[in-house]
């Protein structure tokens, strides 16, 4: 017994389509619309919904599909005719003819259940629609009506071999043949007023020669790209060239650095296409619109993207295609940036620690001249009196000998690195003491005695002095005021300057990646920015208008 129940559980799909043709075949073959065909009907509606190959077993049915399923099951059980069959019959093929088969053993299942749909189709029911009364021995009626049974003799293919899906193209292809062929039998028998079946097989003959020549055709020979290539090619060039477009994707991509500045401009030239008004597109942090935007809009989702285009008019059919494919191509230049500058990231990080790496040892032997030097002054017992630049290196060296102490460790090690604090003002006022070039103005507002990362704050001034003295070599006379804030443990450091403003497509990347530099890696306010973060701060862009460039440092624990 449970040899037996192995047997049908694993031979499950070919029982249940086995019982579905049977019954499919005793309610064509009974009069239709007769209360035991419309029985067997429906019955085979039961069957078809455990075969079908739209949903999976596992997957719940929607109520609207559900509906959708109960309407026609009632509407051929109520209405059953020749016409009704006939529709359903044409349907089935299709079913059977779209499956994407991969196992030759349920190739040959379907082939033979699509033969049987096929005869079915031509003999009976297309028979009986124009009251034909077909002549058919007694023999080939019995193996017409054994035929499904030779399913069950095909050895059962497993569960995880087995395809459920459908290939629409080729379901609608197989469905059409079958209706050209036996509504063509029935007009080339009326046409030539012979019988139905001579008139079968002249169809199938013609029929035949026509598949034959359009496979020969679409076949390259003799030096003819066949009728598939061209229309293939037809099919890249709807909208605009295809190669015109990827030579120019392949320029923009050489031309624009940043992944966003190749986006913006990709979409600039696919607005510029005629059937297209308007382009919205959305990624990580950014959402732009270009042209304008119309009630036609077609969605395309890709990989950290997602684009809408617009249209005069619904698109549809082939110029879908055509549209995907080039909005494809620009999401794979996109990546392909998105990766190109992750990498670039990676090299320099790379190359800065392979550098710190080297230079250890300098700053080792620098820091012990320094501290041979700082401690000579210290100690010198010199009562008259001093020059100021005297003065200012007695004031200045402990400071850079205890920076550079402090560089030091970080380098020797980072993980152990830990931050020192110090008073608000007695940072100021350390910091006005080395700052004394005339372009430079400070302001303060402090109320009350906050500790801050002094290292954190060093970093972040002599970054952004740093940058705005490289701006003051190419363009004159750039006034700087530094200004800070303090009050109910806010604070708050700005640093302005009245030069020209920072380029947009880099000041969308500043503080996220290391960028561009001339004189250098490229990474400090990067690095500021992270070191900001861990630390509770944030530094960012506060303004960024020609004569007035300010960045802010402020400590984001405080906020309301």
């Amino acid at each position: 017994m449970r040899v037996v129940f192995g047997l049908i559980l694993a031979r499950h799909e070919q029982i249940i389509l086995f019982l579905m043709l049977e019954l499919l075949h005793l309610s064509v073959w009974i009069d239709p619309g007769s209360p035991v065909s419309r029985s067997l009907m429906l019955v085979h509606l039961g069957l078809f919904l455990i075969w079908q190959p739209v949903w999976r077993s596992d997957e719940k049915l929607n109520w609207y599909n559900g509906l959708i399923f109960a309407a026609l099951a009632l509407g051929i059980f109520t209405w059953l005719n020749p016409w009704i069959i006939y529709g359903w019959l044409v349907l089935l093929i299709g079913f059977v003819g779209g499956r994407v088969l991969t196992d030759k053993h349920e190739r040959i299942t379907y082939i033979i259940t699509l033969f049987f749909l096929v005869l079915e189709l031509l003999i009976n029911c297309t028979a009986q629609l124009v009251d034909i009364h077909l002549k058919i021995s007694d023999s080939f009626e019995i193996i017409y009506m054994l035929l499904p049974l030779s399913i069950l003799f095909i050895p059962a293919v497993s569960r995880e071999k087995r395809s459920r899906s459908v290939d629409i193209l080729h379901a609608i292809m197989t469905s059409m043949f079958a209706c050209l062929l036996s509504l063509g039998s029935l007009l080339f028998m009326f046409i030539s007023h012979s019988q139905y079946i001579p008139a079968l097989a002249q169809t199938t003959v013609t029929i035949g020669i026509f598949m034959l020549i359009i496979s020969w055709l679409l076949t390259p020979r003799g030096g003819f790209s066949g009728l598939y290539q061209l229309w293939t090619h037809s099919l890249l060039n709807i909208g605009t060239p295809f190669e015109h477009w990827l030579s120019e994707l392949s320029e923009l991509a050489r031309i624009k650095q940043g992944a966003d500045e190749l986006l913006e401009a990709a979409m600039e030239e696919l607005v510029a296409m005629p059937w297209i008004t308007g382009v919205q597109w959305q990624t990580q942090g950014l959402n732009e619109t270009r042209g304008t935007l119309t009630s036609h809009g077609t969605e395309l989702n890709f990989e950290n993207l997602n684009i809408t285009i617009y249209a005069r008019s619904l698109v549809g059919g082939a110029l879908l295609l055509h549209c995907t494919l080039l909005v494809k191509l620009i999401s794979n230049y996109y990546v392909a940036k998105q990766h190109e500058r992750e990498l670039t990231r990676q090299t320099q990080l790379k190359a800065i620690y392979e550098t710190g790496s080297r230079i250890t040892h300098d700053i080792k032997n620098l820091l012990q001249s320094l501290l041979a030097i700082t401690s000579i002054l210290q100690y010198e017992k010199n009562d008259g009196a001093k020059s100021v630049s005297q003065k200012i290196i007695e004031r200045q060296l402990p400071n850079l000998t205890q920076r550079l102490q402090l560089a030091l460790d970080k380098l020797q090690a980072p993980q152990s690195e830990v931050s020192s604090t110090a008073d608000l003002k007695d940072w100021w006022q350390d910091l006005k003491g080395r700052n004394h070039p005339p372009n430079i103005t400070f302001q303060a507002d402090i109320n009350g005695s906050p500790l801050i990362p002094v290292e954190l704050f060093d970093s972040v001034i002599d970054n952004l002095l740093e940058n705005i003295n490289s701006k003051s070599k190419i363009e004159n006379d750039i006034e700087i005021t530094v200004t800070l804030s303090a009050a109910n443990d806010h604070v708050s450091m700005t640093i302005c300057d009245t030069g020209s403003m920072i380029p947009e497509h880099l000041s969308r990347r500043l503080f996220l990646e290391p960028m561009e530099s001339n004189n250098g890696l490229g990474i400090g306010l990067y690095q500021a920015a992270r070191q900001a973060q861990m630390m509770g701060y944030s530094l960012g862009l506060k303004n960024n208008q020609s004569g007035r460039v300010c960045f802010e440092l402020t400590n984001t624990s405080a906020r309301g």
